[in-house]
């Protein structure tokens, strides 16, 4: 029974640069393809206990990977376009991109606490009622 679907195997893939091509290719065999781990191993010479190792450490790869929040799914009819520039650059197009499509307004900051902004001033002579008493 396949336990990592080909699109799981092509997210994990990248991470697996330190594990041996072969041994990568048996757990593939094992954990996608849903081979036998003796058989997954025999074309190399691993026994069922090698894969079961390699396995063992593709799938805690995988369980890194998942911890990672994934991006949310962009709003109904947009696209998710991702753009490759060099550094010097990026600030430009940033602001093109800002230019072309303004985020929606934002609420105003409230002020911090204790800041002058959010301390009320007090009120002048004039416009302070003085009701007298006689």
């Amino acid at each position: 029974m396949a336990t990592l679907t080909d699109d799981d195997w092509k997210r994990i893939e990248p991470l697996l640069k330190n594990i041996d091509p072969k041994r990568r290719r048996a757990a593939y065999q094992h954990l996608v393809r849903g081979e036998t781990m003796t058989a997954a191993g025999a074309p190399w010479g691993y026994t069922r206990q090698d894969v079961n190792v390699i396995c063992k450490a593709v799938l805690r790869w995988f369980e890194t990977l998942q911890a990672i929040p994934q991006r949310p799914a962009p709003p109904k009819g947009w696209v998710t376009v991702e753009v490759t520039v060099p550094r010097d650059r990026a600030d430009e197009v940033r602001r093109l991109v800002a230019a072309m499509f303004p985020s929606p307004a934002e609420p105003p900051k409230r002020p911090a606490r204790g800041s002058s902004a959010s301390r009320v001033a007090p009120a002048s002579a004039k416009s302070r009622k003085v009701k007298k008493v006689d």
